[in-house]
């Protein structure tokens, strides 16, 4: 999962580089944004930005978005907030809570399915080429 990361982090600010190294050896990333916070797209943003200027691919690795703690916020507000969301990342944009456990299995079935299709892409990328002979 992917926290909200400061803005330098690509810098070392906060847990840095250290942390985006970590994702490096990731298949998918769950990209959490704070449903409390009044701006959720300048957060996507924010990380989205630490990821492309950290490099090694980070920015286009396969990315689930959610909106986490989806129980502090009016249901009118919470739906707002998904809809900016989503046009921000061009993508569905879960709900969840950890309290609740709203979400949560969701979020579970598509890591599940991204991390299997981002294997069998790999496996095909990695495959040793077969000689074709007529």
């Amino acid at each position: 999962a992917i926290p909200g990361l400061m803005e330098g982090a690509n810098e070392g600010a906060g847990l840095g580089t250290r942390f985006l190294g970590h994702l490096e050896r990731t298949r998918v990333l769950l990209h959490l944004v704070d449903a409390t916070q009044e701006d959720v797209v300048g957060a996507y943003e924010t990380v989205r930005g630490e990821l492309a200027a950290y490099g090694a691919d980070l920015e286009d690795k396969a990315e689930i978005v959610a909106l986490s703690k989806a129980d502090a916020v009016l249901p009118e507000d919470v739906e707002d907030r998904r809809k900016a969301l989503e046009l921000a990342c061009g993508q569905q944009c879960l709900l969840l809570s950890a309290v609740s456990k709203n979400g949560v299995d969701e979020a579970l079935y598509a890591l599940t399915h991204s991390i299997e299709s981002a294997k069998v892409v790999e496996a095909r990328e990695n495959a040793p080429a077969v000689p074709w002979s007529p």
